[in-house]
C-alpha cells in the first residue's frame, strides 16, 4: 500500500478506535453495578482457584495427602463471607463514614475492622462447618483466641485492600463521568442576582470543560457525599449533601424522597402503589419513587387531588 494510502486510512482507523472506546465507556458507566459486581466475583473466584491449589501443592509436596474439597472448602467460604460483606461495608463508609473528616475516617476503618473480622470469621467457620457435615466430617477452628487473633491480622489487611479497590473504582467512575459544580458568579455582579439560583454548571471530564444549564437536569440521587446529577443520559457527581443542593436549586426542582430531587417539567405520569408510596416515571422513562413523606408537597406543588 502507497503511503498516500496508509495516511487516508490512519485517520478512520483512529475514528473507529475512538469511536470503540466510547462505547465501551458508555457500557461500563451505565451498568457501573454489573461491572463492580462482576469484577470483584472474577478477582476472588482467581483468588481461591489459586490459593486452593497452592494449598493442595504444599500438600502433596509435604507427602501428605488430603481430599482435594478441603483447601476450595477454606479458601470458598473466606470468599462467600467477604463478598456479602462488601455491600455492608459500603453503605456503611457511605452514610456515616465519609462525612466525618480525614482523620476520624481513617480512624473509624481502622476499628470497623474488628467487627469486619468478626463477621468474617464466624460466618465462615459456620459454612465449613456445614460444608464438612455435609462431607461426613468434622470441621475444628481450633484455639479460638490463637485463631482469631490469626485471622483478624489477615482481615485487617483485606479490608485495606478492599477500601482503596472500591476507592480507586470510583476514583476512575468519577473521571469517566465527569464532575460537576455550579459555575462561580462574578464577585461584582449585583447582589439581588446572587441570590437566584444558579443557572449553568461547570462540568470536568478527562481534561474538558464545558457547561450545562440547570434546567437540563433531569433528577438528582444521592450516594454518599455526592449527589449524582442525572442529564440527558449521562450521570454527573457534584460533591454536595442534597439539602444544599435543594436549597440551591430552582423552584420547579423538588424532593421526592429521602435520596432524590426531580425536576417537575421532567414528570410525565404519577401511579400510586399498594405500598401508599407513589411511582414517578419521566419522559425519558426512569422510575423514581415517591414516598408519602413528601407526599403532601408533591401534591401541592402538582396542584393534584
Amino acid at each position: 500500500m502507497t503511503k498516500s494510502g496508509q495516511a487516508m486510512r490512519h485517520p478512520i482507523n483512529q475514528r473507529f478506535v475512538k469511536q470503540m472506546s466510547n462505547q465501551q465507556i458508555q457500557h461500563f458507566l451505565k451498568h457501573q453495578r454489573l461491572w463492580a459486581r462482576s469484577l470483584l466475583v472474577g478477582w476472588f473466584s482467581i483468588n481461591v482457584l489459586v490459593l486452593a491449589t497452592t494449598k493442595l501443592m504444599e500438600f502433596e509436596r509435604a507427602g501428605k495427602s488430603i481430599p482435594a474439597w478441603e483447601p476450595f472448602c477454606w479458601e470458598l467460604s473466606s470468599a462467600i463471607m467477604i463478598l456479602l460483606l462488601i455491600p455492608l461495608g459500603v453503605v456503611v463508609s457511605d452514610r456515616w463514614l465519609d462525612k466525618l473528616t480525614l482523620k476520624k475516617r481513617l480512624l473509624c476503618h481502622a476499628l470497623a475492622s474488628i467487627p469486619f473480622s468478626a463477621l468474617h470469621v464466624a460466618g465462615m467457620v459456620a459454612i465449613r462447618k456445614i460444608w464438612y457435615l455435609a462431607m461426613t466430617g468434622h470441621y475444628d477452628f481450633g484455639n479460638v483466641p490463637v485463631e482469631a487473633l490469626y485471622e483478624f491480622r489477615k482481615d485487617a489487611q483485606t479490608y485495606l485492600t478492599l477500601a482503596l479497590v472500591i476507592f480507586g473504582y470510583r476514583l476512575i467512575v468519577r473521571r469517566l463521568q465527569g464532575e460537576a459544580s455550579y459555575l462561580a458568579r462574578d464577585e461584582n455582579s449585583d447582589s439581588s442576582a446572587s441570590e437566584s439560583p444558579p443557572e449553568r454548571l461547570l462540568i470536568k471530564k478527562l481534561g474538558r470543560e464545558f457547561l450545562i444549564q440547570t434546567a437540563d437536569i433531569e433528577w438528582v440521587e444521592a450516594s454518599g457525599n455526592y449527589a449524582n446529577l442525572h442529564i440527558k443520559n449521562s450521570v454527573y457527581p457534584m460533591r454536595i449533601t442534597m439539602d444544599k443542593l435543594e436549597k440551591l436549586l430552582p423552584p420547579n426542582f423538588t424532593r421526592i424522597h429521602r435520596s432524590t430531587i426531580v425536576n417537575l417539567e421532567q414528570i410525565k405520569e404519577v401511579l400510586p402503589l399498594d405500598t401508599g408510596d407513589h411511582q414517578v416515571t419521566l419522559h425519558n422513562n426512569s422510575t423514581l419513587t415517591l414516598s408519602r413523606r413528601y407526599r403532601e408537597n408533591f401534591k401541592t406543588l402538582l396542584s393534584l387531588n
